[in-house]
């Protein structure tokens, strides 16, 4: 009877942490455990618990050596493999291993829940996931109050693509479990994927508000922010969620691009060093983002060493591609033939053809992979050169080079200083001047006035990058403010907005119906080449006049790549770029963009046009 006695206060001290514990009084139940362990060292149910509350604190390591001191004690209970199972995940532990660890605990109980929601889990990193899935289903079944189960398979549906399922598993995962932040962050991945960037904008700030504290909800709504342009209001999230946990290098990478957005480069490359430093070997998207943080600084020969970088980042747009050959190193190639091949979009792939005059002298050959539309731009420009579109299929590749380099990485060889930019061949591309004249000629007043090209948009309408641009409306000043022709550059323009600026213009807005601006890149040049002046957007017709020496007048964001640290991109001297403050509406920076071209227009018309027609 004494024994027995005895032996109440430790049972009902058992009772009262596991009753802090539901409570999330966590301290409260390891004090109850660590007494009960004073008393009793081996008592298996309270290494077990006192290693759970460990996980729950965030120390799963230490949760790890009491659930095994448990096992060890009494390896026939399956909530013990389970919860081990949870905190091998905590640590990062193979999947592998945790698979092992949760089948041992269902060959104990086939219906332990966290078992089966740690296989689940572990299936789905080895990529098995027909299995994973009949696990989640079957543990939706058995426990369909489970909201873990819920989540779980929500991840393996984003992985699978499926997000409008998976978006339907994490609201109900919400609705069971709303005091779980895990969910709220799930979801808000799931909305940017499918692009939701407005509801997923809401939903983040209601999670803020119910979880103000939680750094891994600010750190989800600053990736947000910055995907659409508002990174000046995601800076703070993001720094709160790095003074939170300062070696999390997801976190320091993601505060190291808002850094870099705003313009604050020197402070974008310390913090992507120390990501550098904590991320596992090869992680991705560092390297590039480190690439464009040197640009942005001017340190170019850093930048370029890195720009490699952007062919193992998925949020990247570039594509790598394996060839049979070798990759030019800066050897000697004067007897080699050499593939130049790109991976950009058209802007891109002629800025970095302004290098090919470069590469010329020192190649016994060059062929050059461009687009269809890019043909006959290319080879008017560098008729010493061949073109050609990229093959269907590596099968389809032809053999006839020896060496290949990425025309945007000639940059390493070419581009490594300013006093490169200024000894560059410039314009690099030529134009038809008959054609061009004929054109001129199309303009009655084009003797007595300036003539402006003008382009606002891209057909890219994305939320991030259309904040850039400027609808017809409010781009109607730029063609208000001065007493000249004002001629389309805009491709793919809609016939609203042509008409809109040709009545607010009173007949200075003209349109050449026959030139197709987006198809025809030569008739496209021939036209801008008639201009005094472009005003565009952040766009390929800036491009354009860049390339053929046209005085252009561009606004956009921060873009290191183009502007390599400079106030104008050092790629084409006739350019002056308009900073776009994304805490401001493009349609602020307009006064900004009508005294740049005010005084540009005073500086070109009419000798810079006249000479270039000749």
């Amino acid at each position: 009877m004494a024994t027995q006695t005895a032996a109440n206060p430790l049972r009902e001290k058992m009772l009262k942490g596991l009753s802090y514990q539901k409570s999330g009084e966590i301290e409260k139940a390891q004090r109850c455990y660590k007494q009960v362990l004073k008393k009793l060292p081996n008592n298996a149910d309270a290494l077990h618990l006192l290693g759970v509350t460990y996980r729950q604190l965030g120390y799963p390591k230490r949760a790890v050596e009491y659930i095994q001191k448990a096992i060890g004690v009494n390896a026939s209970q399956a909530p013990f493999y389970a919860n081990l199972a949870r905190a091998m995940m905590d640590i990062g532990t193979d999947a592998e291993s945790m698979l092992a660890v949760s089948e041992k605990a269902l060959s104990l109980n086939p219906r332990e829940k966290e078992a089966l929601n740690i296989k689940g889990i572990a299936l789905t990193r080895l990529q098995r996931t027909e299995e994973a899935e009949e696990i989640f289903q079957r543990l939706i079944v058995q426990y369909p109050e489970f909201g873990d189960a819920y989540r779980n398979y929500g991840m393996l549906l984003r992985e699978k693509k499926d997000h409008k399922k998976a978006l339907t598993l994490f609201h109900r995962a919400i609705q069971l479990t709303p005091d779980n932040p895990e969910n709220y962050i799930e979801r808000a991945r799931c909305r940017q994927e499918l692009k939701e960037f407005d509801v997923c904008e809401q939903e983040l700030a209601d999670a803020i508000e119910r979880f103000p504290d939680h750094a891994e909800i600010k750190h989800e709504a600053a990736r947000l922010l910055f995907s659409i342009s508002q990174t000046h209001v995601g800076v703070t999230y993001a720094e709160e969620a790095v003074n939170d946990d300062p070696r999390n290098y997801h976190r320091l990478v993601t505060l190291a691009v808002q850094y870099l957005m705003l313009g604050r480069g020197h402070e974008a490359i310390d913090t992507f060093l120390k990501a550098k430093k904590l991320a596992p070997e090869g992680a991705a998207g560092i390297d590039w983002n480190l690439s464009l943080s040197y640009l942005s600084v001017g340190d170019l020969q850093n930048g370029w060493a890195f720009h490699g970088a952007r062919f193992s980042d998925k949020m990247s747009t570039s594509l790598a591609r394996e060839f049979p050959v070798p990759e030019w190193d800066g050897e000697d190639i004067s007897d080699k033939t050499v593939l130049v091949w790109g991976d950009q979009g058209l802007g891109d792939a002629l800025k970095s053809g302004t290098m090919l005059p470069d590469l010329r002298p020192l190649a016994k050959k060059i062929i050059v992979e461009v687009s269809p539309k890019a043909i006959p731009l290319y080879e008017r420009s560098f008729p010493d050169m061949e073109f050609r579109t990229k093959p269907a299929s590596d099968q389809d590749e032809a053999t006839d080079y020896d060496l290949t380099a990425n025309i945007t990485d000639l940059a390493r060889f070419f581009r490594t200083d300013l006093e490169q930019f200024r000894q560059a061949t410039s314009p690099a591309y030529s134009f038809d001047k008959e054609r061009a004249r004929a054109l001129l000629a199309r303009l009655p007043d084009a003797a007595e006035k300036p003539v402006i090209g003008v382009a606002w948009r891209s057909r890219n309408l994305q939320k991030y990058r259309a904040r850039y641009y400027l609808s017809a409306p409010d781009f109607a000043p730029v063609i208000e403010a001065e007493d000249a022709i004002y001629v389309n550059l805009q491709y793919m323009a809609i016939q609203k907005e042509l008409d809109f600026l040709a009545t607010r213009a009173r007949g200075r807005f003209t349109y050449f119906e026959d030139v197709d601006l987006f198809d025809d890149l030569c008739a496209a040049a021939d036209l801008t080449a008639i201009c005094d002046l472009v005003v565009s957007a952040n766009t390929s017709v800036a491009d354009m006049a860049g390339i053929i020496g046209v005085p252009c007048v561009r606004f956009g964001p921060v873009e290191p790549a183009l502007l390599l640290g400079q106030a104008s991109p050092p790629w084409y001297p006739s350019m002056k770029y308009v900073y776009v403050d994304e805490s401001k509406k493009t349609s602020e920076i307009l006064p900004e963009i009508v005294s740049a071209m005010t005084t540009e227009l005073k500086n070109v018309y009419p000798h810079v046009r006249h000479k270039r027609l000749l």
